[in-house]
This record gives C-alpha cells, sequence and structure tokens, in this order.
C-alpha cells in the first residue's frame, strides 16, 4: 500500500515529523548527516520501519557494515529485520581487475546471498552500482549508509558531486523512492558540502556536553519547500526506539483559566500563541538599542479599543513628548486619554506634568506606590494593562523595595484579564535583579540587535507559543508600524 506522493513520508520519529509538518517529502533525497556515533544509521533504519508499518517496500544499501553486522548493531532496538518487504544491499571497493583495468577498485558485496550477475568484476563506478541495486527494484523508501564509501571512487569534487546527483536522480525518479542519504560530518571536508548542497533536505544529528554528559541532538537546516521547524531537539533511544524530545516546548497550547491580550502584531501574536498573558507578569528584555516605541504604541492601542486602560511607569524614552507623538501615530489622543481617565502615570522619571490629576508624582517608597495603585482602582472602572520601566522603578525604590513592589503588583492589583508588562534592560541592573524579575515572570520576550545592524526577537519563556522561536523584527511605514516574521514551521509546532 503505497502512500500518495503528496502525502509526506513518517520518518518513524513522532518530534521530528512534527518539526517537518508530517514527514519527508515523497520522491526526494535527504542527508542525514553527524559525526560518529550520532544515531544515523539508526534513524535511517527507524525511517524504514515507518515504511513497512506502512506497508512499503524499503531497502537498506550498506557501504560498510555486512547484513549480519546490521543485525548485531540494531539488535537493542525494537526493529522487525526480517520483515517480508525489507531488502538489504551490500557494497564495497576493493582492488581488483576489470576487463578494462588491472588495478582498479572493484564493487563487491559484503554478503555470500547477494549476487553481480557477471562473469567479471565490474568496476566501482555510480553506473555499475545503479546497476546492481537495479535488482532491488521496486523500492518505496531507500536507506543508503554510507557515502563515505563513495569516496574512493574519484578525489575530484566535481565528478563526485556529479556521482551524488546521479544516484540521488537514480532513487528518486528512476526506483521513485523517498531516500536517506548517511554522511559523516567533518569540518572542511568539501565532500560533505557537496552533499548538503545536492539533497533536497538535511538533517543535522551531533553530541553536545550537557553538565558534563554527552548527549546527542537533532536538527533540520535545510529542507526545500517545506516551512519546517529549526529549533534542536534531543535525540534519545526509549523502549527500544529513537525518539525525540521535547514533544513541546510551552505547558499548553491554550490557557483555560488565563486569556491572551493580543499585541496588535500579527507576528508577535503568532511566535507567542496569541499575545501576551494577562492575569501574569510578561517581562519584555531588551539590550537598549533595540525599539520599543512602536511595541509600545500597539499594545496603547489594543487597549483603548478593547476597553481597558493604561498605567504608565515610564523609562527615559516615554517622556510626555515622546508618548504624545507615540500615541498621536496610532491615533490616540495623550489629552483625551487623561480626561477620559484611560491613562494614569506613576512619573518615576520626572518627565511628566505632575500638576495633571493623572500624573502621580515621583515615588520613593512602597506604600506611596501602592497608594498610586489604590487610587487608580478606586477611581476608575475596567480592566488595565500596566507597562512598568524596571530600571526607574529600581533605582527609586532600591532593590529590595522594588522586589516586594513586583509581588504585590502581581498578588494584589492584577485581576486575571489584566496585562503587566516589565521592561527591563539586564546589562543596567544587579545580575541578581534580572535574574529576580525573569523568575517572576510568566513570560519572557526578549529584543535586541546584533552586529549587522539587524533586529531580532525571541520567546524565552512562555506557557504558550514557540517558545526558543526568534523572528526578525522590522519596522514598517503603517500601523502597527512594526512587523516580527513569523517564525518557521510556526504553524504546526507545539500543537496537541
Amino acid at each position: 500500500m503505497k502512500r500518495t506522493p503528496e502525502e509526506p513520508a513518517s520518518t518513524g520519529v513522532d518530534v521530528l515529523d512534527g518539526m517537518l509538518g508530517g514527514g519527508l517529502p515523497r520522491d526526494r533525497a535527504t542527508l542525514v548527516t553527524g559525526g560518529p556515533g550520532t544515531g544515523k544509521s539508526t534513524l535511517g533504519m527507524q525511517f524504514l520501519q515507518a515504511g513497512l508499518a506502512a506497508g512499503e517496500n524499503c531497502l537498506y544499501v550498506s557501504t560498510e557494515q555486512t547484513v549480519d553486522e546490521l543485525r548485531g548493531a540494531f539488535s537493542g532496538f525494537d526493529f522487525d529485520l526480517d520483515h517480508e518487504n525489507l531488502s538489504y544491499a551490500t557494497i564495497h571497493a576493493r582492488r581488483g581487475e576489470t576487463i578494462e583495468e588491472n588495478d582498479t577498485y572493484t564493487l563487491q558485496t559484503q554478503d555470500d546471498n547477494e549476487w553481480l550477475d557477471r562473469g567479471f568484476d565490474a568496476p566501482f563506478t555510480g553506473t555499475y552500482i545503479e546497476d546492481h541495486l537495479r535488482n532491488y527494484s521496486p523500492c518505496d523508501r531507500v536507506v543508503f549508509d554510507s557515502t563515505s564509501g563513495l569516496a574512493v571512487i574519484t578525489e575530484d569534487i566535481e565528478r563526485y558531486r556529479r556521482l551524488v546527483f546521479d544516484l540521488i536522480r537514480f532513487f528518486t525518479d528512476e526506483l521513485g523512492a523517498t531516500t536517506l542519504f548517511t554522511a559523516e560530518d567533518y569540518p572542511g571536508d568539501k565532500r560533505g558540502d557537496v552533499l548538503q548542497f545536492t539533497a533536497h533536505g538535511v538533517i543535522q544529528l551531533e553530541t553536545d556536553q550537557i553538565n558534563n554528559s554527552s548527549r546527542r541532538f537533532l536538527s533540520v537546516p535545510k529542507m526545500r519547500g517545506v516551512d519546517h521547524d529549526r529549533r534542536r531537539v534531543e535525540l534519545t533511544i526509549r523502549d527500544g526506539t529513537v525518539c525525540a524530545a521535547p514533544q513541546r516546548r510551552s505547558h499548553l497550547t491554550t490557557l483555560p483559566e488565563q486569556s491572551m491580550v493580543s499585541t496588535g502584531i500579527d507576528g508577535l501574536d503568532t511566535l507567542t500563541g496569541g499575545g501576551f498573558v494577562s492575569g501574569a507578569g510578561v517581562l519584555l528584555s531588551h539590550d537598549g538599542r533595540a525599539g520599543l516605541t512602536a511595541l509600545l504604541g500597539s499594545l496603547f492601542k489594543q487597549a483603548i479599543e478593547n476597553g481597558m486602560g493604561v498605567v504608565l511607569v515610564p523609562t527615559l524614552e516615554l517622556h510626555h513628548e515622546r508618548t504624545k507623538q507615540l500615541l498621536d501615530q496610532f491615533g490616540l489622543s495623550l489629552s483625551q486619554l487623561f480626561a477620559d481617565d484611560k491613562l494614569f502615570v506613576i512619573d518615576q522619571i520626572g518627565g511628566w506634568d505632575t500638576t495633571n490629576p493623572n500624573v502621580f508624582t515621583h515615588g520613593s517608597t512602597v506604600a506611596e506606590i501602592r497608594q498610586y495603585f489604590e487610587t487608580i482602582e478606586r477611581d476608575s472602572d475596567g480592566d488595565w494593562i500596566t507597562i512598568e520601566g524596571t530600571t526607574s522603578m529600581v533605582e527609586a525604590l532600591g532593590e529590595d523595595d522594588a522586589r516586594e513592589l513586583r509581588y504585590n503588583e502581581e498578588l494584589q492589583f492584577l485581576k486575571g484579564s489584566e496585562l503587566l508588562v516589565h521592561l527591563l534592560n539586564p546589562a543596567v541592573v544587579d545580575d541578581s535583579v534580572a535574574a529576580f524579575y525573569c523568575d517572576s515572570a510568566e513570560q519572557i520576550i526578549e529584543t535586541g540587535y546584533r552586529n549587522e545592524g539587524l533586529q531580532y526577537l525571541t520567546l524565552q519563556k512562555s506557557p504558550t507559543g514557540s517558545v526558543g522561536s526568534t523572528g526578525l523584527v522590522e519596522a514598517t511605514h503603517e500601523e502597527p508600524y512594526l512587523r516580527v516574521e513569523t517564525p518557521a514551521g510556526s504553524h504546526f509546532r507545539d500543537e496537541e
């Protein structure tokens, strides 16, 4: 029972299938590359096992091991190595004589039960390899393990590229097979570069040290035509099969008791799984260079359009005139917001007119700030978005009192439908203070500039959305004056 060409070919690893939107593209060749012991062959066999479960014909081609050696290597796995639809071909190069040459590499098999069906030794070339493998047609899936065995054919990189290209065309076009090639990943190896360029997709396996423990990881740096998840996952062996984790990086897809407040920026809402989390703290961490005004202006606009008000504890950038200009950009009137009691300012920077009844003067104690919040609650109705510059608050109150206020804000003044956003530049506060605000936040969005002048935004912590994903931030000429690139694969990642 062969699947339709449009349906992806499952890899047998649920998380990897999720990263690829269902599996590998049909009738295409994917390279699995990595160092020794990273699990390339095992991943290849699991890919074939998934094919067998779907009623497909599968072929495992080994250039390095006999069938008995393969059985030994896979003995600890829950693989059906004797399935009637699973074939093995073992080929390798050996010095010998052909009709044309007396001393050259000849095509040999690793096992006595294979046949070359010739009265002479064939040269070890792509043409004769293809001719031998035709004996195993038809095939729906092929694993070619590994391309290292082809290195003796030529040292010329262009000829090697043509050899690999012809083999790919043979498997995918002539046999109509979805194919995995494996290759050792050696730094500076030009053959590896050729393979990665020629293959339709690349799955990268690697090991890394985590707390002095060696761990295996998998990522998909390339998959043509597939909006795939490029984030690295850990590769493990569980119950005799290859598994990848985590299945999801956020706790829930939806929040049954909490809601999300849209930021008004589509790409950011996609990244976060719907917007900023209400009823808990949100930390917007920045490097001091990243532009935040458009995002904050969009939050203002969303709040007002949804009948909410805004409590602003401004940063130096958000003084009276700058905030007025920002609101004007979004079609909002600062004076009207004050008149409608939709905006209150706790002026910790000394940049606002404190004769305005909606502007509270600099507070130097937790009791003063608490009184301001109590006054706002008493004199106005509805829900609020609080946007607070943490640096000015820490400088005004001191570290210990700023911590106490942070607890008070969430535990005593924040409703489940309201939003509390702290703005933090970790470089200008003590490390312990930055760590406290990170620890107490339910959601952390980090933004900053790279050396090339590009601004990026990363979801570092969240109960929803694509945790660990990064989107490019781009200024625009129309509202909301900011675009966040939707991370690759975000439409299918972390789903139930």
